[in-house]
């Protein structure tokens, strides 16, 4: 039987790098304008010339940004999503409002409970700290012992007797063959109780699924009788944060190659200074003790509904950072100092007066002086820092760093 194809499918920018074939995946193919920007590779963009299907590229409104933003906050993966992560979301979401409608989807995440099933209680007898029973005990079962000896050689010696009596009477088997009636065995009970319970086994054994007709399950499966429900609106994604954020809003992910998470979750910061929690997923400093020691975690609630952390322990914690001194603090309004807590000040870096001086010759107002070209300030303290209008200039201790993630340009 032929699955049946999505009507409307968002994609992401792992699809077009995975050269997905989306025609054989959804009806129509929908993405923004952003994803097609990150695809910035030669062959990639080759590929996306000659498509054998058309790319709807939309729009997303900005009240459904603002929904998706809010709700990934709540989840704990706002953190991981980019902005581009971030309107693909809203894109499903507001396909799904248009086309199905919002009744079946979430408002708030919901937070995953782990029920643990209560052990059964064992049948202890004596004392639980001590390996050997008590002197009381012992003697009782030495007593019982020693009476079910005396029981069996009493019943030994009934049987010997039996047997003497029976051999001194003289039976004669022609006569008695008639008399004797045919009594089933205790064998003989079994072995029909047994062959009885294999009919049963093998008659059920029809019911069941085994590595012999697992195959025959599988075809009965896929046959016609089992109808597949169409998905209107779905996004294509192999991004996990993205995944999680679309599962807990209650919206469809379609697998690539089967890269699709088994469970959903949600994440808060914790501190492994002082082991505080927080679901601000802003913050970069602790609110208790102040040092940027958060890491992300996931939460879920456990059988009396109290808060259960899970902590990745085979993920070590980096030293990046922690290994050198930080630079001297220097004063000044162009001081670059790294930021080390949440309230610290720090200097506007704004540019000379000279630098925000604009000539304009048509300007009623104009006064000619001495020359009619706007003189370029190039000897105050920031413009050798290379502090432009807008205030942004790279860090001096982020400079020539070796472990920067640099964009390789061709």
């Amino acid at each position: 039987m032929p699955t049946k194809l999505i009507e409307n499918l968002v994609v992401d920018t792992s699809a077009f790098i995975n050269n997905a074939q989306l025609q054989e995946i959804g009806e129509k193919v929908i993405t923004i304008k952003d994803v097609i920007d990150e695809v910035t590779d030669k062959r990639q963009l080759r590929r996306l010339v000659v498509l054998p299907y058309d790319i709807q590229v939309k729009e997303v409104f900005s009240e459904n940004i603002q929904f998706v933003t809010e709700f990934s906050k709540k989840t704990g993966d706002y953190s991981s999503l980019s902005t581009t992560d971030i309107k693909v979301i809203a894109l499903t979401y507001q396909l799904e409002k248009e086309l199905v409608g919002t009744e079946h989807l979430k408002q708030a995440p919901t937070v995953q409970k782990t029920v643990i099933a209560s052990a059964a209680k064992p049948n202890n007898i004596g004392d639980a700290n001590s390996f050997f029973g008590s002197a009381k005990i012992c003697e009782d079962s030495l007593q019982d012992d020693a009476e079910k000896g005396v029981e069996e050689t009493n019943d030994v010696e009934d049987s010997e007797d039996l047997n003497t009596k029976l051999e001194s009477l003289n039976f004669v088997d022609e006569e008695n063959d008639d008399l004797l009636v045919s009594i089933k065995s205790d064998q003989e009970d079994e072995s029909e109780d047994e062959s009885e319970n294999s009919e049963e086994d093998s008659s059920d054994e029809f019911g069941w699924i085994t590595p012999a007709n697992i195959t025959e399950v599988k075809k009965n499966l896929n046959s016609d009788l089992v109808e597949e429900k169409p998905s209107v609106v779905a996004c294509v994604t192999t991004d996990f944060a993205m995944q999680n954020v679309l599962k807990q809003i209650g919206l469809n992910v379609a697998a690539l190659d089967g890269k699709v998470i088994k469970q959903l979750r949600t994440f808060i910061l914790r501190c492994y200074a002082c082991f505080k929690t927080t679901s601000i997923m802003t913050k970069v400093f602790c609110p208790n003790c102040g040092n940027k020691t958060l890491k992300r975690v996931s939460v879920s609630l456990d059988e009396n509904g109290q808060q259960k952390i899970h902590i990745n322990l085979r993920k070590p914690l980096t030293a990046r950072g922690k290994k050198f001194s930080i630079p001297t603090p220097k004063g000044g309004k162009h001081s670059q100092n790294p930021i080390l807590c949440e309230g610290q000040r720090v200097p506007q870096q704004r540019v000379t007066k000279q630098a925000r001086i604009k000539n304009d010759p048509l300007d009623s107002d104009y006064i000619a002086g001495y020359s009619p070209f706007v003189t370029k300030d190039t000897n105050s303290r920031s413009a050798m820092l290379g502090i432009k209008h807008n205030g942004g200039s790279m860090k001096h201790w982020m400079r020539k760093n070796p472990n920067e993630a640099r964009r390789n340009r061709k």
